[in-house]
């Protein structure tokens, strides 16, 4: 092929990429592989359109792969930094996007090492990081708002947040960030007073403050209260919502209630260790071991991690 319409293919599919076009990025580079296979930009196109279709598995054998063939590309060592990163692995994220931003000093890295020395508690250092890639991107705003937040320092995580809503005014997400972070600030007590009066206006407690309004109620002594909203909203909390609720069901010991949402959304976390540990302990509390047997065993096939997991779980299963 001519270097023009590589060029145009490769224009193409960064194109469909960044507008989101996943189906199309695919038929672009399954044409740029045909005739292009083995050069870096098409495998590192390869590996930005796993990512962005959620392939995360081959995504992060294909970075390992890359990282080996290409260990000068800043490109590739960023979105194997991506790979790692979704997979939780904040260790080899961390020391991904430190090699890319060495080689490419750009923002993208700078904030994405930012966010992944957050998860990894390393709040002084990601901090001047995140607020040097905020004069570039106004996201980086909503990474600070989370590094305050995971400190606690929840009025900076507030002020954060303003910061951001004052250049983007209609953000959606923003928005519910600072509703649920002005919850979290009110005492208990006061943020269940509120919640009574919208209820009293016939309004439920809108979602983003659903889980800071159940653990108020934990947290105040009115546990049979806490379950029967939980109950009540059992079907229809979405995913992220009904995870939220459920670890704060596990650190209020209401084990029965936490084991049944994490068994409802077991699948989508069936990677993440600490949401099985919690799982198995709260099913083990509530004597569900036999049920948790019956979620395991349709995933093994695609979850070889809970082969083990499994045979452990059965030599506690109560007999008789």
């Amino acid at each position: 092929m001519s270097k023009p319409l590589l060029s145009a293919l490769r224009h193409n599919l960064r194109q469909a990429l960044d507008q989101g076009r996943v189906r199309d990025a695919a038929d672009v580079l399954a044409r740029l592989k045909g005739e292009d296979p083995l050069s870096r930009e098409t495998r590192g196109f390869e590996l930005e359109v796993y990512l962005k279709t959620s392939r995360i598995e081959e995504a992060a054998a294909l970075a390992d792969q890359l990282c080996r063939l290409f260990p000068d590309s800043g490109r590739i060592l960023f979105l194997a930094g991506k790979a790692a990163y979704r997979k939780k692995n904040y260790d080899e994220a961390e020391a991904r996007f430190r090699e890319s931003y060495r080689i490419y000093p750009h923002w993208h890295p700078q904030q994405w090492l930012g966010k992944t020395l957050t998860q990894a508690g390393k709040f002084e250092e990601a901090e001047p990081l995140l607020a040097a890639a905020a004069e570039r991107t106004d996201l980086a705003l909503l990474d600070l708002v989370w590094l305050h937040e995971r400190r606690n320092d929840l009025e900076a995580a507030l002020a954060a947040c303003d910061a951001f809503l004052k250049k983007q005014p209609n953000h959606a997400f923003a928005s519910q960030q600072r509703l649920r972070l002005k919850a979290k600030i009110l005492e208990p007590e006061a943020l269940i007073e509120e919640m009574d009066s919208l209820e009293q206006l016939g309004e439920k407690v809108p979602s983003e403050l659903f889980p800071e309004f159940v653990q108020g109620l934990f947290e105040t002594g009115q546990s049979p209260r806490a379950r029967a909203e939980i109950l009540s909203r059992l079907e229809e909390m979405d995913s992220r919502l009904a995870v939220r609720v459920a670890w704060i069901c596990y650190r209020a010991q209401a084990y029965d209630l936490a084991c049944t949402l994490f068994l409802i959304h077991l699948e989508p976390n069936v990677s993440n260790f600490k949401y099985l540990n919690a799982l198995e302990a709260a099913a083990a509390r509530c004597q569900r071991i036999p049920q948790l047997l019956e979620a395991y065993q349709p995933l093994m096939p695609n979850a070889p991690h809970l082969f083990g997991r499994f045979r452990s779980l059965q030599r506690r299963k109560p007999t008789g």
